[in-house]
């Protein structure tokens, strides 16, 4: 479902330049300034360098001098069995794969996370890489969107690997520890490179694209959502993304906006949250950050069947909004005024 065209990343005349003073006086000085080592041409997008961290699994770090957590972009390496029994837990999970994935997965319409042997693997995998680097920059992939859903950077992860600067990020996905993932959006930077290297890692059945090894049975599955998603994101920001009407919840600033707009009608764009199984839902929830939601009521009480349409997908919803605080509410007229695709 993915395409190769580079996914355009369009953004309102002074929102960033203001939101990034601000976030360079609330910041340390050395997230916001140019350090020495870097190349010039990168300075724009570098969130800092830091020669102090280790590495947890494929896409958790511990960085020292962080002010906040850092979410890896476009990467989603599987977990890592965690805990005082780790070991024993792994060794179960050799023994008996893939049979405790369907176990957790049970009858559950989406692909699910838990510890597996490919997850310690990667782990293993990215320690070593790590282990001859001793600096890493962090970037931002564009200026629209600095945070992520739990406030965590959202940072493409270079190392400085003997005397270059190389991008982790990348790498893992070339070497099979993770798909290109795009459920939140691709890269506005690196689009064809991850393409690239996700087709070069299939074809030579590395990592999880290895039938052999134990990973994750519902890869196909799983990039069926997520790139159909990153397309969704893709078409909104090519088609709306300069339109003040319209409110691309998960973004930064943008619940604010939103709460100027009361008693106005608006569009909001936005992946509607996991839903109860029930027969019918009178709202549904459009998660924004920080337990921040948009709660869309919905004219009449839903069918099961248009939930299961919508759930965990990114719709376009009009209506009135209204609420206040942490939960906005958005009153909907009709059905026809929630779809995938205005």
């Amino acid at each position: 479902m993915m395409t190769g065209s580079i996914p355009v990343f369009p953004r309102r005349a002074g929102s960033t330049a203001s939101a990034m003073l601000l976030l360079c006086m609330l910041l340390p000085l050395t997230s916001c300034e140019a350090t020495k080592d870097q190349p010039a041409d990168v300075t724009d997008h570098v969130i800092g360098v830091y020669g102090e961290f280790r590495v947890v699994d494929g896409d958790t770090f511990r960085i020292e001098g962080m002010n906040r957590g850092v979410r890896f972009l476009f990467i989603d390496t599987e977990e890592v069995p965690r805990g005082d029994n780790a070991l024993q837990e792994l060794a179960r999970l050799r023994e008996t794969w893939p049979a405790p994935y369907y176990e957790r997965r049970g009858e559950r319409s989406f692909p699910v996370k838990m510890g597996s042997p490919m997850g310690w693997d990667t782990a293993e995998w990215a320690k070593q890489w790590f282990a001859d680097v001793d600096s890493i920059r962090l970037e931002r992939d564009s200026e629209d969107n600095v945070y992520g859903y739990f406030g965590r950077w959202l940072a493409l992860v270079y190392a400085k690997k003997n005397g270059d600067w190389v991008l982790y990020n990348l790498e893992c996905v070339r070497q099979g520890h993770s798909p290109y993932y795009g459920k939140y959006g691709f890269s506005a930077r690196f689009h064809e490179e991850f393409i690239a290297a996700q087709q070069e890692a299939r074809e030579a059945q590395r990592g999880i694209w290895n039938p052999a090894l134990q990973h994750y049975p519902d890869y196909d599955e799983r990039m069926d959502w997520w790139d159909g998603r990153g397309e969704d994101i893709s078409h909104y920001l090519e088609n709306h993304g300069d339109d003040e009407n319209y409110y691309f919840m998960g973004r930064d600033g943008e619940m604010e906006r939103l709460a100027l707009a009361i008693g106005q009608e608006v569009v909001i764009f936005g992946a509607v949250d996991w839903i109860d199984e029930e027969d019918a839902v009178d709202v549904i929830r459009i998660p924004h950050k920080d337990e921040q939601s948009v709660v869309v009521r919905l004219p009449a009480a839903a069918r099961a069947a248009w939930i299961e349409e919508v759930e965990q997908q990114y719709v376009y919803a009009r209506g009135t909004i209204g609420g206040g605080g942490s939960a906005l509410i958005l009153d909907v007229q009709e059905f026809s005024s929630i779809s995938r695709r205005p």
